[in-house]
């Protein structure tokens, strides 16, 4: 298979600027949704046989996750909207493997998601933004490790999301009451030179993609 393309951001992108973030999801979400199905297919696969390791690994360089077992180690993936990385094939082998497999649930914009307890096979209902989410009757519970959709990613954590401010919210507060490991789940083609970064927005521990696995924090 031929390596993923790199996205050609337009001059205007590539300089920065007051619009840097709007042009930059405009071209990489169309890169995104260019990307051959196949290709989409295939490596959603990849990663979904890889990061189950990745994962554990993470969690046994952490102090405070490397004694729990996966049964207290909820993780909190996502329902893929069109153009995403589907993550279902992940969150099946992770749900195997007795760890508490979260989706999110969104309410007010830049305001922290919720979780809730999703298992494989169980109903998903119509959420805001065309999510999917687990029924309002699923548990609650917190994520001690959240893999985040996103539409481009720096080597130094930087994400851009989807504009709404809705992991940028949630890190700062899941951070503020306890650990958390933060990832980003993407397509190894999404990865650009730097993501330009405001004070709110919130850099992530690692990402995974069909790849591997790119670890930023300063203690890896």
């Amino acid at each position: 298979m031929p390596p993923p393309p790199t996205p050609t951001l337009s001059p205007q992108a590539a300089r920065g600027g007051d619009n840097v973030k709007a042009l930059l999801r405009t071209e990489l979400r169309a890169a995104r949704n260019g990307h051959p199905e196949n290709e989409r297919r295939a490596a959603a696969e990849r990663l979904s046989a890889n990061a189950p390791a990745f994962l554990n690994a993470l969690r046994q360089k952490n102090p405070l996750l490397a004694l729990l077992p996966a049964s207290e180690t909820p993780i909190a993936l996502y329902a893929a909207l069109p153009g995403e990385l589907d993550c279902f094939a992940l969150l099946e082998k992770l749900a195997a493997g007795n760890f508490p497999t979260l989706l999110p649930v969104a309410g007010a914009k830049a305001t922290p998601l919720k979780f809730r307890l999703w298992r494989p096979g169980e109903k998903l209902v119509a959420g805001r933004h065309g999510l999917r989410e687990p029924a309002s009757s699923a548990l609650s519970q917190t994520p001690k490790i959240i893999l985040a959709p996103l539409l481009g990613f720096d080597s130094s954590g930087g994400r851009l999301g989807f504009g709404g401010g809705y992991y940028d919210a949630t890190l700062a507060h899941l951070r503020a009451a306890g650990p958390v490991l933060a990832g980003g789940l993407a397509f190894s083609f999404q990865k650009i030179d730097k993501i330009p970064l405001e004070p709110h927005d919130a850099n992530l521990d690692f990402v995974i993609t069909e790849e591997g696995l790119l670890d930023f924090r300063s203690d890896s």
